[in-house]
C-alpha cells in the first residue's frame, strides 16, 4: 500500500513543482539561519579561545585580577612559589598608531630576559640583522613588530613606527620582525613587543602588571601549583589556566549569543508555518482524491503517513540546503558577531575560518525534519479524517472548516491570556530560560486563535475593500472568509515574521529611550572625552595630568576623572566605575534610590560606601543596607551598599565607587572618561575645539558633546543588534514564499469560480485584479495580526528576556510608527509574490477552468 501511495505522491510533486520548492525553501531558509547562528556563535568562541592559547604560549597558568592588573611585588611572591618553573610579567595594551589610516595594534610588554621560554616569536632572520632582537628591546623606544603588520604598513628594520601612548606620542624603532605564528597571529598579526619595564612607563601602568604568565615544574601538576598560588596571593587577584580564561571570555558575550540563538528560533518557527501553510493547501487541494483513495479502503493511518512521509522528505532535503547555505551564511555571521564582541565587550579574538561542526549539522538537520513532519501532522490529521463522501462533492460544497469552532478558540485565548499572566505576575530571574516557554504558549495560542482571527479581520476589511477595490475586493476578502484555515497558515507565517519585526523594532526603541533616560540622568554633562569609539577600553587609558591640563582650560568649570574597568565578582565578572563621588552626586541628584540622608552621601564621598546598578542588585540579591565584598589586588574591600541606579553599561551590573578608594586599593591612576561641565554660557563647540587641540597628536582620543555622545552610544545599540536587522530580512523573506504558495492553491481551489466569471464576461484584468486583492488583504490581516502578536512578545521581551540576559527590564515603547509605515511596504511586497500567480490564473482557459471538479 505504501509504495502505491508513494507513487500518488510522487505525481503530486510532478504536478505542483513550484509549491514544493516553494515549501522546501521555506524550511531551508529557517533551518540556514538556525545552523547558521549556532555555527558563528562556535566559531566566535574558537576565535576567543584561540587567541587565549596563542597569547598564552607554552604558560601552563596565568595571573591576573581583572583589566586593573596588580603591583609589581606579586610577581615576587609567585616566582618564590614552589613549583614554578618560570614566571613572567605581561603588560598588554591595544594602542592606536599614528598612521594616517590610524589602525590598531596589540602591545605586548614582556621582560626579556625570560619569555623567550614561555613564547616563540620566530624572527624572520631575511629582514633582520640582529642575531638576537629580543636582546634590543632593553634599549629606549625600542619595538619587535609582526611581519603581517610590517608588510601592512611598509615597515623595516631601523624605521619608526609612532604609537600614541598614555602620555603622549612617542616614535619607536623597528629592532627586528617575527613571522606571523604563533603570537604574530594574533589581532589579525597587528601585534607588536616591547619591554615590560618600557611599556609601563609609556602606558602609565606606574609598578603595576597586567598579568603573570608561568609554566610548572615537572614534578608539581598544574591543579597542585595553582592551588598554591591561590593561597599565597590575594582574594581579588585569580589563577587560572589559559582555557579557563578563555571560558571568562565566553561568558562576557554570553547574552549577544543567547539572543541569536532565540532569534534563530523564530525564523525556524516561520519556516514549519510555511510548512503547515503548504500542507494544509495540499490537503484541500487533494480534498477529491484523498476521497477516492478512503473509498477504495486506504485505511485512515495510510492516508496520515502519505503526508507525513512528504513532510519527511521535504524537511530533508529542505534541512540539507539550509545546512549548505547556512554555512556560508555563518561566514558573515562571525564577522558580525566579532565586531560586536569587540566593540561591545571589548573582547579580542584571532579570526578564524568558519568551523563546521558535525553535531551542530546533526542537530539542524533533526531539527529541521522534526519541525516539517510537526507542521504538517495537523493537516495530515484533518487528511485522515475525512469524510469520503462529503470529499467526493466538488470542492465548493465543503462543509464548514471544523477548525473554527469555538472550543477551540477558547482554548486557545486561554493559552494566550495565561502566558500573559505568567510573564507579567512571575519575577524574572538572570539566567532563568525556562521562562521562554512562556513565550511558547503565546504563540500556540495564537495559532490556535488564528482562523478566527482571519475571519473576523476579513468580515472588518470587507466593507474597505469593496469601496477601494469594488467586486473584486469583495470577492478577494470573501475568499479568506469562506477558507479562513487555507488563509490562516500564511497569515500565520507573516504575523511570525511581521511580529518579529515590531516587536525586535520596538525592543530596540525601548532600549534607546532607557539609555537616552541614563544619559540624561547619570552623564549629564556638556563634553566626554574617552579613549576609543568602543564601548570602553580594557588596557589604554588617559593619565590623570592630560585632565589636567584640560580642566585648565578657560571655559571648564569642572572635570571628573572616570575610570570603567571590569573586575572578579562572586565567580563571574562585574564592571567598576570609579569617579568623584562629590561632583557625580551633586549633578545626579535623584538617580540614586535608597540614599536616604546627608549621612549616606558623606559615606559615599569619603568611600565608605558603595551604591550598585539595578541588574547587579538583582543578579545577586542586593539590598540596600547590605555589605558587599568586592576583591581587590592588595586584599578585601567590604563596604555597605547605600544606593541603587539604573546603569546599563554592563550586563553583568556595576559597581560604583569614589576614585580615591579605588586608587587606594588597585593602585591604578588609569583615566577612561573626562566627564567635563562647562562655565554658564560657555560655547560647547569652541570647547570641544580646544579640547581637540590639547589631544591631537599627542594622545589618541574622541571628544564629543552631550548631543554627539547619545548619537554615539546609538551607533553601538544599532551595532548589538545589526544581526537582528539581518533576521527580519528573512523572516519577511520565508512570509513572502508563503503568501506564494497560497494564491497558488487558491487559485487552483477557485478554478471554476474563476472561468465563470470569464465566461460571464469577465476581463482578464479583472481577474488579475481579484488575485492581487487578495494579496492586499492577506497582508493587511497579516499586518494587524503581527502587530497584536507584536504587543504580547514586546512586553515578554522587555519584562522577561532583558531580565533573563541582562538583569534589567527596559520600559515598554511599542512602535505604532513602524507598524503605520510597514503597511504600505508589506503591501508591495505582497503584491510582488503575488503577480506570478495573477498572470498563472490570467491564462487559464476558460473551458478548462469550467469543467474543473
Amino acid at each position: 500500500m505504501l509504495p502505491a501511495l508513494g507513487h500518488v505522491t510522487l505525481c503530486q510533486w510532478k504536478k505542483h513543482k513550484l509549491r514544493l520548492v516553494l515549501t522546501t525553501l521555506g524550511i531551508a531558509l529557517g533551518v540556514a539561519v538556525f545552523f547558521g547562528i549556532r555555527t558563528a556563535n562556535a566559531t566566535l568562541l574558537a576565535s576567543l579561545g584561540v587567541t587565549i592559547e596563542k597569547a598564552a604560549g607554552k604558560a601552563t597558568l596565568q595571573v591576573s585580577s581583572g583589566e586593573s592588573g596588580f603591583p609589581e611585588d606579586v610577581l615576587d611572591k609567585v616566582r618564590a612559589t614552589p613549583g614554578v618553573h618560570v614566571a613572567e610579567p605581561i603588560i598588554e595594551v591595544v594602542a592606536h598608531t599614528a598612521f594616517p589610516d590610524e589602525g590598531n595594534i596589540l602591545i605586548l610588554g614582556v621582560d626579556i630576559a625570560g619569555d623567550h621560554e614561555l613564547r616563540d616569536y620566530q624572527f624572520d632572520r631575511a629582514s633582520s640583522e640582529l642575531s638576537d632582537p629580543l636582546s634590543f628591546l632593553a634599549q629606549p623606544n625600542s619595538i619587535l613588530i609582526s611581519r603581517s603588520f610590517a608588510d601592512r604598513h611598509s615597515l623595516k628594520n631601523g624605521d619608526t613606527l609612532p604609537l600614541f601612548t598614555s602620555i603622549g606620542r612617542k616614535e619607536f624603532t623597528v629592532q627586528g620582525i617575527f613571522k606571523p605564528t604563533g603570537v604574530g597571529e594574533i589581532f589579525g598579526g597587528n601585534v607588536a613587543v616591547m619591554d615590560v619595564y618600557s611599556a609601563q612607563v609609556v602606558f602609565d601602568r606606574g609598578r603595576h602588571f597586567d598579568r603573570v604568565d608561568l609554566m610548572n615544574t615537572p614534578d608539581v601538576s598544574v591543579a597542585e601549583l595553582q592551588k598554591r598560588l591561590q593561597a599565597q596571593l590575594p582574594a581579588g587577584i585569580e589563577v587560572l589556566q589559559p582555557q579557563t580564561r578563555g571560558q571568562m571570555l565566553e561568558n562576557t558575550v554570553a547574552a549577544m549569543r543567547t539572543g541569536m540563538l532565540i532569534t534563530s528560533f523564530v525564523a525556524l518557527f516561520v519556516g514549519v508555518y510555511i510548512i503547515f501553510n503548504s500542507f494544509t493547501i495540499s490537503v484541500n487541494q487533494r480534498w477529491k482524491e484523498i476521497g477516492i483513495l478512503r473509498a477504495v479502503g486506504v485505511e485512515r493511518g495510510n492516508v496520515s503517513s502519505m503526508f507525513l512521509a512528504e513532510a519527511f522528505f521535504m524537511g530533508v532535503a529542505g534541512s540539507i540546503l539550509g545546512i549548505i547555505a547556512g554555512y556560508y551564511m555563518a561566514a558573515a555571521a562571525s564577522r558580525i558577531m566579532g565586531n560586536v564582541a569587540a566593540d561591545v565587550y571589548g573582547t579580542l579574538s584571532v579570526p578564524q575560518a568558519v568551523l563546521f561542526r558535525k553535531d551542530y549539522a546533526l542537530v539542524s538537520f533533526a531539527v529541521g525534519v522534526i519541525s516539517s513532519v510537526l507542521g504538517a501532522w495537523l493537516p495530515a490529521r484533518a487528511a485522515s479524517r475525512l469524510d469520503p463522501i462529503l470529499a467526493l462533492h466538488n470542492i465548493e460544497t465543503q462543509r464548514q472548516e471544523n477548525v473554527l469552532g469555538w472550543a477551540r478558540t477558547i482554548f486557545g485565548v486561554v493559552l494566550i491570556g495565561g502566558s500573559v499572566l505568567l510573564i507579567v505576575m512571575t519575577p524574572a530571574r538572570v539566567g532563568m530560560k525556562a521562562q521562554f516557554f512562556y513565550a511558547i504558549l503565546m504563540l500556540i495560542g495564537l495559532s490556535i486563535v488564528l482562523p478566527k482571527l482571519v475571519q473576523w479581520s476579513a468580515r472588518a476589511l470587507r466593507p474597505i475593500m469593496d469601496a477601494v477595490g469594488s467586486s473584486e475586493g469583495t470577492l478577494a476578502v470573501d475568499a479568506m472568509i469562506q477558507s479562513p484555515r487555507r488563509s490562516s497558515a500564511t497569515v500565520g507565517a507573516l504575523m511570525i515574521g511581521l511580529m518579529f519585526v515590531f516587536s525586535t523594532g520596538a525592543y530596540i526603541q525601548s532600549y534607546r529611550l532607557m539609555v537616552n533616560r541614563w544619559v540624561d540622568s547619570m552623564i549629564n554633562v556638556d563634553i566626554i572625552v574617552a579613549t576609543t569609539q568602543q564601548l570602553r577600553s580594557s588596557t589604554y587609558h588617559f593619565s590623570e595630568q592630560l585632565g589636567q591640563q584640560i580642566a585648565a582650560l578657560p571655559s571648564i568649570r569642572r572635570l571628573l576623572n572616570v575610570r570603567f574597568t571590569s573586575i572578579p565578582f562572586r565567580g563571574d565578572t562585574a564592571a567598576l566605575v570609579a569617579i568623584e563621588m562629590d561632583g557625580f552626586l551633586a549633578r545626579s541628584k535623584g538617580s540614586l534610590t535608597g540614599v536616604k540622608d546627608k549621612s549616606f552621601v558623606q559615606k559615599l564621598e569619603s568611600g565608605d560606601a558603595f551604591f550598585v546598578s539595578r541588574n547587579l542588585a538583582s543578579r545577586w540579591s542586593i539590598k540596600v543596607g547590605d555589605d558587599l565584598t568586592v576583591q581587590s589586588p592588595t586584599g578585601e574591600l567590604r563596604r555597605p551598599v547605600v544606593g541603587i541606579v539604573d546603569d546599563f553599561r554592563s550586563e553583568k551590573g556595576s559597581v560604583f565607587m569614589d576614585r580615591a578608594l579605588y586608587k587606594k586599593y588597585w593602585q591604578d591612576n588609569g583615566v577612561d572618561f573626562f566627564d567635563i561641565a562647562l562655565k554658564p554660557g560657555a560655547d560647547r563647540a569652541a570647547a570641544k575645539r580646544d579640547i581637540e587641540r590639547i589631544t591631537s597628536g599627542t594622545v589618541h582620543a574622541f571628544v564629543y558633546t552631550n548631543a554627539e555622545f547619545r548619537q554615539w552610544i546609538s551607533g553601538l545599540v544599532d551595532q548589538f543588534f545589526v544581526m537582528n536587522y539581518m533576521q527580519l530580512v528573512v523572516a519577511v523573506l520565508v512570509s513572502m514564499l508563503g503568501i506564494v504558495n497560497t494564491l497558488i492553491i487558491s487559485i487552483s481551489e477557485r478554478k471554476r469560480e474563476i472561468g465563470i466569471i470569464r465566461a460571464l464576461g469577465g476581463y482578464r484584468s479583472q481577474i488579475r485584479k481579484l488575485v492581487l486583492l487578495e494579496a492586499v488583504s492577506i497582508s493587511l490581516v497579516g499586518v494587524f495580526t503581527g502587530a497584536l502578536a507584536a504587543i504580547l512578545s514586546t512586553q515578554f521581551m522587555v519584562h522577561t528576556v532583558s531580565m533573563v540576559l541582562a538583569g534589567y527590564s527596559v520600559p515598554f515603547y511599542f512602535p505604532w510608527r513602524m507598524i503605520l509605515l510597514s503597511v504600505p511596504i508589506v503591501v508591495v511586497g505582497a503584491l510582488l509574490a503575488a503577480w506570478w500567480p495573477a498572470e498563472h490564473a490570467v491564462n487559464k482557459q476558460v473551458i478548462e477552468a469550467i469543467g474543473y471538479e
